[in-house]
């Protein structure tokens, strides 16, 4: 028995393939390896400095060991905040937005792009430099409301990207926004 497509079905829709993959951009932590790089060079330096100033041992002992254990902990921050970036992924299909994030334990959100009520696109300062931004998600799904892709090189056009897809997705699924 053969049925004939409801009226808004297509008989053979199209697969669903990915047409963005990308995570933000490492040049938001670029303030934290800054710092990071200011108090090992003043570890670095500082034994050879206080050596002159500090004539008792223990004194200079416990001051340099404070100094290297600073430094290892600001280094350590660092890794963290490097991998945390590195392990957050943004996959655009043409049906959903998925989210993946974490560094230990992994977990992905996904969002169908119909549900995409506005998209809105900033460009602070310090993304503009290094020609990034972020992607601002208004959403009508209720466990993630806003939805915001941080650092995206080329955020204009993925943006424009994902509002194609949403007028698209909406039109496939008869979906219409009311407020």
């Amino acid at each position: 028995m053969n049925h004939a497509p409801i009226q808004g079905q297509e008989s053979e829709r199209e697969p669903e393939r990915d047409i963005f993959i990308g995570s933000p951009s490492q040049t938001i932590n670029f303030p934290t390896f800054v710092i990071t790089g200011v108090i090992v060079l003043v570890a670095g330096i500082s034994p050879a400095i206080w050596k002159v100033f500090l004539s008792d041992i223990i004194a200079k002992n416990y001051f340099v060991n404070s100094l290297f254990t600073i430094a290892i902990i600001a280094i350590l921050y660092s890794i963290w905040n490097f991998l945390k970036v590195h392990c957050h992924q943004y996959r655009i299909t043409t049906e959903r937005l998925i989210e993946s994030y974490g560094v230990l334990n992994r977990v992905s959100d996904e969002l169908e792009l119909y549900r995409v009520k506005d998209i809105a696109f900033s460009q602070p300062l310090h993304l503009r430099l290094f020609k990034l931004g972020n992607i601002i998600l208004d959403t009508s799904d209720k466990s993630t409301p806003i939805v915001v892709l941080i650092a995206i090189p080329d955020g204009r056009s993925i943006s424009d990207l994902i509002r194609k897809r949403v007028d698209i997705m909406r039109s496939i699924k008869g979906v219409r926004e009311f407020d």
